[in-house]
């Protein structure tokens, strides 16, 4: 029989093993969906809780428009956003509008003002109307083809807070979705009005737009992706010694090397799968929160771009790929774990508390919003020695890259930026992956040499 043949039986034999044990199944296929749907739900909460607690909070705008003879745009969307905080169906119901306390404030004062730390709370959250607001909208709006950029609202937060980014940007697009902020001739626009906004960080102080809501889905991935190989590694590996088959398998006319590559290889064809559920699981996720969203009085337009996560291709690639590689590395690390262990139990027991209690460590972290290198004054950047702390980056900084652009670990490196991180921190995955399979095959080869 071949080398490719024998290979392909085991991992025959690996993948039947596998279906036979339940609760692998579960982990690899169920486990991927449950975690997504159980997230939709969980934002739902933290929506209609944040949707009820905007009393007191104070939003600063500064009108810098002088309109025309007749007509200050400017004044009319000031007036739609006082009227968004007297209806109870609005995200901003019961805010505080307050446009006169920095109006006498030159426009490059205030920002300024607002790009300061010691001053930034002050002045935050602030929406800025810019010069020549009203010209530029008739200006846009007198052609079908108009050669100019749109109308730009300005907004300047900070993260996290009762009325966050996310939060605020929603409720100003509830106004410009509607007339007179609307593009009245036949072009491929939708809108007249862009709303630009900016989310002001300090070093040490970034933290994701969505607050709670991105690092929720970091942590509950992150240890999700631990979780999922632990029974297949105990199985396949302590199994193997606890039902006395170890001897027999080392004794076909295979390699070892063989051996393990046939079992990593099953391995890979359900993380492969756990890859594939996961996708399909942020697909509910998105589904969850716009069917929802439909029926309330805003739209779905607007309370989705708050909670849920735009499932573009991109995004999709982006979260199976980590996900396959945090599953991957777990069943490297695990395949050495289970090597120093008799049996399954104990196994299962080094693994969960090995590979666990880090994966909840660098979620926590994500769970207030921060990504590694902000934590702990700056020292948080040495939690990149653990896999775990790159499978957050990645998604934090993949679905949030706005929020953590200022802060890159590569913007000062020549086309430094976010696209550079994502690719620092899939490499030191794939590096980790080499590594802990290097390792496995070594222990392999302990195993076969004492048997």
């Amino acid at each position: 029989m071949s080398t490719i043949k024998q290979i392909t039986s085991l991992i025959k034999q690996e993948l039947q093993s596998a279906r036979r044990t339940r609760y692998v199944i579960f982990t690899f296929v169920l486990m991927p969906i449950f975690m997504w749907a159980m997230q939709g739900g969980v934002q739902m909460l933290i929506g209609l809780t944040m949707f009820t607690s905007q009393e007191g909070v104070t939003i600063y705008v500064v009108n810098y428009d002088e309109g025309n003879d007749s007509l200050n745009y400017g004044e009319v969307f000031i007036q739609k956003l006082n009227n968004e905080t007297e209806n109870n169906n609005s995200i901003l119901f019961r805010a505080i509008i307050n446009h006169t306390k920095y109006s006498h404030l030159d426009y490059f004062v205030l920002i300024d003002a607002i790009n300061d730390s010691e001053t930034a709370s002050s002045y935050t959250p602030c929406i800025v109307i810019p010069e020549n607001f009203t010209l530029d909208y008739l200006a846009y709006n007198a052609t079908a083809f108009p050669p100019t950029i749109p109308p730009q609202i300005e907004l300047y937060s900070l993260p996290g807070g009762i009325l966050g980014s996310s939060l605020l940007e929603a409720g100003i697009f509830t106004i410009v979705y509607q007339p007179p902020f609307t593009f009245h001739v036949p072009t491929d626009q939708d809108k007249l009005v862009l709303v630009s906004p900016t989310t002001i960080v300090f070093e040490g102080e970034e933290g994701a737009a969505a607050g709670f809501g991105v690092g929720l889905v970091a942590m509950i991935s992150i240890m999700v992706a631990v979780l999922a190989p632990a029974p297949f590694v105990s199985s396949s590996f302590a199994g193997e010694r606890e039902k006395k088959t170890m001897e027999s398998l080392l004794a076909l006319p295979i390699s070892r090397f063989n051996i393990l590559l046939s079992k990593l290889l099953a391995g890979m064809v359900l993380v492969g799968i756990f890859a594939l559920m996961n996708m399909i699981g942020l697909l509910l996720f998105s589904f969850i929160i716009n069917s929802v969203a439909s029926g309330g009085d805003n739209g779905a337009d607007a309370y989705a771009s708050v909670f849920a996560i735009e499932v573009t291709p991109t995004v999709m690639v982006l979260v199976a790929s980590m996900m396959f590689l945090s599953a991957f590395v777990a069943i490297g690390i695990g395949i050495s774990l289970a090597s120093l262990t008799k049996d399954v139990r104990s196994a299962e027991s080094m693994y969960s508390m090995v590979m666990m209690l880090p994966a909840i460590g660098v979620g926590m972290i994500g769970m207030f919003g921060g990504v590694p290198e902000n934590a702990f004054g700056g020292a948080g950047i040495f939690l990149y020695i653990i896999p775990w702390a790159h499978a957050l980056a990645i998604l934090s900084k993949g679905m949030y890259p706005q929020t953590y652009a200022s802060g890159a670990l590569t913007r000062n490196l020549p086309g430094g930026g976010i696209a550079m991180d994502l690719v620092f921190h899939f490499g030191y995955m794939i590096v980790m992956i080499l590594i802990c399979l290097f390792i496995a095959s070594k222990v392999f080869e302990r195993e076969g040499i004492l048997t």
